[in-house]
């Protein structure tokens, strides 16, 4: 206080302090209002999400109309980052063209035509838009794969939630050694199919992925998705029948939009997971992907179980590392991969690539490639159509 006479200063008064702080915080979510929208609507659906919604609202409403949303939008543009990933409006739509997103985003492209399955009072389709692709509504008729050269390699997309991190970057490496390939990978951490108001994966493939004309596309989708899920307007489990239907569509139209044009999709199934609840939810979306595969002559289901969990049984952390030794291949979340069973995995979704890609397929005397099965078959004992399993340790 003595410092604060002498230079002639007067200390602040409580009240200011407090009535500074609470301006600044003001101010402060005004500016970051968009983030704070994009934390409340990725809570789990329920009474707290709705609270945390209602009290964001104005504060986005304010930071809209007066202009304070840009400054940060701007930063995120220069940064590289996407600013409208999530529709806003919660259907799940695939667009008939490639969508304006400006903010958070419009839900539905005007113009989408509903498709076989649609909700009533929601969009679908099955063309992938942007880049072009079927009508909406119809399933692509089967693949056109050319014959890869060094020069002109097929081009490959890998893509999905955080689990296509470690997948993907394996994948690319294995693939582009091959020359046979050019591919790239990229994943969006905490996304889904069964939250399109936070990520829209319809409308980030058709204006961000087909545009760039892909030849293969693989996706692993799933880690996020066994939570709870709106249809009509009312909020469902991933046990209800309500639930597995509409995520059964989704699951359909994604496969229809990325197999448009004569693409080879390969769908990669979610591994065993630590959590014994957890996994038995993860299990009833590998039967949906399964099952919707075996639907569509180019899609590829790749049962990521057998892969990991080569014994037949449940979760594993270690596998044999062709050394005569053990590899850790999760990580320690008891979801994710290491490296290493990225790698692992990786090398059985390549040999389901090339099992399709002409000059690629091995041809041994006496019929198919040894742990694969010819298209629109299924596995021994299951459901997964094309589906590689290699031996114990996964190559």
């Amino acid at each position: 206080m003595r410092y604060h006479r002498d230079a002639g200063a007067r200390p602040m008064r409580a009240g200011h302090v407090a009535l500074v702080g609470l301006v600044s915080f003001a101010l402060g979510a005004v500016l970051n209002a968009d983030s704070l929208s994009g934390l409340a609507n990725r809570q789990p659906f329920g009474w707290k999400r709705d609270v945390a919604r209602a009290l964001v609202a104005p504060i986005r409403w304010t930071s809209r109309t007066t202009g304070l949303d840009r400054p940060r939008r701007w930063i995120q543009e220069v940064a590289g980052k996407d600013t409208s990933v999530g529709n806003g409006s919660g259907e799940f739509v695939v667009p008939t063209s490639a969508p304006s997103r400006r903010g958070s985003g419009s839900g539905s492209a005007p113009g989408s035509t509903p498709g076989p399955g649609a909700r009533p009072g929601s969009g679908s389709g099955g063309g992938g838009g942007g880049g072009g692709g079927a009508s909406p509504g119809t399933v692509p008729a089967g693949l056109r794969l050319r014959r890869p050269t060094s020069s002109q390699p097929l081009r490959v997309w890998i893509g999905g939630d955080s689990m296509a991190q470690e997948l993907g970057a394996s994948l690319v490496t294995k693939l582009n050694d091959t020359k046979a390939y050019a591919a790239r990978s990229e994943y969006h951490v905490s996304t889904g199919l069964t939250r399109p108001d936070y990520f829209d994966w319809p409308g980030y493939l058709a204006e961000k992925i087909l545009p760039t004309r892909p030849e293969v596309v693989v996706v692993i989708f799933g880690a996020n998705d066994a939570q709870r899920m709106e249809v009509d307007g009312k909020s469902y489990d991933v046990d209800d029948g309500a639930w597995q239907t509409e995520y059964r569509r989704r699951v359909g139209l994604i496969m229809d939009q990325l197999g448009s044009d004569g693409r080879l999709v390969v769908w990669v199934g979610t591994p065993r997971m630590r959590s014994s609840s957890f996994d038995r939810r993860q299990g009833v979306l590998d039967g949906i992907y399964a099952d919707e595969a075996k639907k569509r002559p180019f899609v590829r289901f790749v049962d990521s179980r057998p892969v990991l969990s080569p014994a037949g049984g449940g979760y594993t952390a270690y596998l044999p590392d062709g050394k005569g030794g053990q590899a850790l291949a999760r990580q320690g979340d008891g979801v994710h991969l290491s490296l290493f069973g990225a790698d692992v995995l990786a090398t059985a979704v390549q040999k389901v690539i090339d099992a399709d890609v002409p000059g690629r397929a091995p041809s041994p005397p006496g019929g198919a490639p040894p742990g694969t099965a010819p298209p629109g078959s299924t596995q021994p004992g299951g459901t997964a159509p094309v589906t590689t399993r290699p031996a114990a340790g996964g190559g």
